[in-house]
């Protein structure tokens, strides 16, 4: 009977892990809830904000049911399972990858078929222990454990480690590869850390110091080129020469992504004249366009050759990375949607404190 213990402590486990990361990654929970099109009746603010503490209450009360309440929490958990088995199966036909954001940023990712075995793993689990609760609860199997049944415990532990293991993004795997590959090519050479926003602008000068950040050095822009909305060519050191600008590196199956997706428009209106804002992506044009306001598509730019990635140290997504009128880095890689939307308000903050004067530069294509 003591094996029975292993898929309730396996579900609290993930329940909880799930609960506790989407607690960490405000925002993961919004994001999953537009890209995996939860129904409109269960899409309310309340539910998403009680949703990471109800997957954490539901594990702690998985493994504390007794008697006759076991089947209860033991539906309760199956009815759960089935919901998320049923989003990403139907997340799989979208035309466009999406992200289930099921264990907060550790696991952003695209949905694939391993996602929707996984959560065929677990619902299988849902159900073993459902049928087991009419005879068992949690309490009484650990009532009942004699000094050998220890050994069960440890390996459903080291069980639910390795389960933990598993979940850990692919595409943080992929950019540490990326990251490996790049600097044995180039050894000693490291991307640019990040720093305080000093923007050049038309109206003149915006320094913003950091004192975490005192040794942060201004360097030039790189020879990068990126390709613009129209298939052409644009050098970022061209671009740069008008105004200033904020590349803002997005993916369009990223959940952390959504929210720095969203906001770009309104970035982009109360940061201008002086900074011009841009989405960037490695995706295909007609990913991104997919989930960007139709009035940002001109201005979005399409690093095809993931030159960000090598030269710029803007391995993940989201990234922004501020681009001096100067033609130095004035700022950034910064990472992660907090970060980025705390780097715009600094920089919103500093040109709302600096000088206000003509723009004489005229804007050139």
């Amino acid at each position: 009977m003591t094996a029975f213990l292993a898929p309730p402590i396996i579900l609290a486990v993930v329940l909880g892990i799930s609960g506790i990361s989407k607690l960490r990654a405000r925002g993961s929970v919004s994001a999953a809830f537009e890209q995996l099109g939860v129904p409109p009746l269960l899409d309310r603010g309340w539910i998403k904000r009680m949703f990471p503490w109800g997957e954490v209450v539901l594990g702690l009360v998985l493994l504390c049911s007794p008697g006759r309440t076991a089947p209860i929490a033991a539906l309760v958990v199956l009815a759960l399972f089935v919901s998320y088995w049923a989003l990403i199966y139907r997340a799989l036909g979208f035309d466009e990858p999406v992200s289930c954001n099921c264990f907060g940023r550790a696991n952003a990712e695209p949905v694939t078929h391993w996602t929707l075995w996984r959560n065929t793993a677990f619902l299988l689990l849902a159900v073993l222990w459902l049928a087991a609760s009419f005879r068992v609860s949690v309490p009484e199997l650990v009532a009942s454990l004699s000094g050998p049944d220890l050994l069960w415990i440890l390996g459903i532990a080291a069980a639910s480690g390795t389960l933990f293991l598993s979940i850990a993004p692919g595409a943080r795997r992929a950019a540490e590869a990326r990251r490996a590959a790049h600097e044995s090519r180039h050894p000693g050479q490291e991307g640019v850390a990040p720093g305080p926003v000093t923007a050049s602008s038309p109206h003149g000068d915006v320094d913003l110091p950091n004192p975490e950040n005192d040794d942060y050095v201004r360097r030039p822009i790189p020879g990068i080129v990126l390709k613009d909305s129209h298939g052409e060519w644009v050098a970022l050191t061209r671009l740069a020469a008008t105004r200033a600008r904020l590349l803002l590196l997005v993916s369009p199956g990223c959940g952390s992504c959504t929210e720095v997706i969203r906001s770009a428009r309104r970035w982009r209106d109360e940061l201008s004249p002086a900074v011009e804002v841009h989405l960037v992506t490695f995706a295909r044009q007609e990913a991104l366009e997919s989930v960007v306001d139709e009035e940002l598509w001109d201005s979005v730019l399409y690093d095809v050759e993931h030159f960000l990635d090598d030269l710029m140290g803007m391995r993940a997504t989201p990234s922004a990375v501020l681009l001096g009128a100067d033609r130095l880095l004035a700022g950034g890689p910064v990472r992660g949607q907090e970060d980025i939307s705390a780097f715009v308000k600094d920089i919103k903050a500093e040109l709302e404190a600096a000088p206000q004067g003509p723009d004489l530069r005229p804007e050139r294509s």
